[in-house]
């Protein structure tokens, strides 16, 4: 199939999230699978660093009146990678900034106008290139215009990755709309314009990164005022769960780990603990747990609750706890605080050898979101034979099986599960860990086990593949 995905960002050229990491990951997967697959990404300032443009890689020009701004553009051909073709709008008044969104903790104001830009350049080239796609798949609101611009006999695929962010802007900034749907953003009873609404509406088939999530997101708890139109699709959301990128993420091969492992070997993980207390500066006594969280700092991942816990944290002094990530200023200062307690190692940072090494050398992972769509950090967790802690929500519910003894007895166990997102359920989950740990035998099988689970996009790519089977026969049956 002729499959054209795009996203405001992608590994391995931007990123800010998990967003990036599947995109990639899907994108690459197809292209190796056999598909003509293509991927266009804006021409980002970090982007352009690192793989900046020839006169010969510029394979077509937009005049500012096409894609609607005061500036031209163009389109500059990438890299090919594992048979994934990748193509670069490159409009540098909007995309030659710092940050990809934003500065740090804010948006661009004319961020409308960046992907709408983005959006026209990525359908004029794939008319121009002659590329005519069987599918395009559109990830979040940057990318939601597209299904609604499409011509007639294109299907459109319209994937959430977090319900949350959706969009929205004043409909005094609609002029990046007016053509060729002038009304079609507008969301009902505001009239301020909702670019991920609009593309729900629009699309063939809209999915999602996990099975319960899909069918929260249709609930007023979790829809976020989309819930209305969920519920009011022709065909119904599709969850398909999030694989990994399981090249990078192998502790077998990580260069980010001072020493290899394996379920078969696990003397290097070790090695990692050993680093990981060096690099946090705690201590890490053989026979006491290490807790680690790489994350966002924001409320939906439930950082509040560390502070809510504060007392409890420091009256465990068989155990460490180590904290990896950047946000709310608010949650930075409250982990900053924590840090004071001789048990806890805290860094303020983005940092990908540090978050390797997180993984590789805690025992238990820590992921208490208010709610989460898939997320990829307990399956990373699991690969690097750290057993993941998650409240019941979304893809976490779908990823990790509670430890409890029939769980164990039946070799299903892959974590530890709690029900609700508040300081009862988290110290109540941290306190079964520490149980668990201090079982040895036990831990060690669960934590071999779950070493084995497959994650990969081999699996999960095959999913995405027969979804695209469907959408485009529903699609020729009904033009037919």
């Amino acid at each position: 199939m002729r499959i054209l995905q795009l996203a405001s960002e992608a590994v391995p050229f931007a990123k800010t999230g998990g967003l990036a990491d599947v995109v990639g990951a899907l994108s690459t997967y197809l292209g190796g699978a056999g598909h003509r697959a293509e991927l266009v990404l804006p021409y980002y300032r970090e982007v352009k660093l690192a793989q900046p443009a020839r006169d010969t890689d510029v394979a077509m020009e937009f005049g500012a009146s096409e894609l609607g701004t005061t500036d031209a553009g163009r389109l500059v051909s990438g890299p090919r990678v594992d048979g994934l073709r990748v193509w670069f709008v490159d409009v540098p008044e909007l995309f030659d900034r710092d940050g990809l969104y934003g500065p740090p903790g804010s948006d661009y104001p004319d961020n409308l106008l960046r992907f709408a830009a983005y959006v026209r350049a990525a359908l004029l080239a794939s008319d121009r290139l002659e590329f005519r796609p069987d599918i395009v798949h559109c990830h979040d609101w940057q990318a939601a215009l597209a299904p609604g611009w499409l011509p007639a006999g294109t299907a459109s695929v319209m994937t959430i990755h977090n319900l949350a962010y959706q969009g929205w802007f004043p409909a005094a900034q609609r002029a990046p709309l007016e053509a060729p749907h002038p009304n079609r953003f507008e969301f009902p009873g505001t009239g301020d314009l909702n670019l991920l609404a609009a593309g729900l509406r629009a699309a063939d088939q809209v999915t999602t990164v996990s099975k319960r999530y899909a069918a929260e997101i249709a609930t007023p708890e979790l829809g976020f005022g989309l819930d209305p139109i969920l519920r009011g699709l022709e065909h119904p959301v599709e969850g398909i769960l999030n694989g990994i990128d399981t090249t990078v993420w192998d502790p077998s091969t990580d260069p980010w780990l001072p020493a290899p492992y394996g379920p078969e070997n696990l003397e290097g993980k070790a090695d990692s603990r050993a680093d990981l207390a060096e690099a946090f500066r705690i201590d890490a006594p053989t026979g006491i747990p290490v807790f680690g969280l790489v994350s966002r700092l924001v409320d939906q991942k439930g950082i509040g609750l560390f502070e809510d816990l504060r007392q409890q944290i420091a009256a465990w002094t068989d155990a460490r706890f180590v904290f990896l990530g950047t946000g709310d200023p608010r949650h930075e200062a409250d982990l900053e605080s924590l840090a004071r307690l001789p048990n806890v190692g805290v860094r303020i940072e983005f940092s990908e050898r540090l978050a390797h090494l997180v993984e590789a050398g805690s025992d238990f992972f820590l992921m208490p979101s208010v709610f989460e769509p898939c997320g990829l950090n307990q399956m990373i967790s699991q690969r690097y034979g750290t057993l993941p802690i998650v409240h019941r929500t979304g893809g976490l519910a779908d990823s990790v099986t509670h430890a409890d003894r029939a769980a164990i007895d039946a070799g299903t166990a892959s974590g530890i599960v709690f029900e609700h997102p508040d300081a009862a359920g988290l110290e109540w989950a941290i306190g079964k860990a520490i149980d668990l740990f201090a079982d040895g035998p036990t831990y060690r099988r669960i934590q071999q086990l779950v070493m084995r689970i497959d994650h990969s996009w081999a699996g999960r790519g095959r999913e995405y593949e027969q979804m695209y089977e469907r959408v485009f026969t529903r699609l020729r049956q009904t033009t037919s």
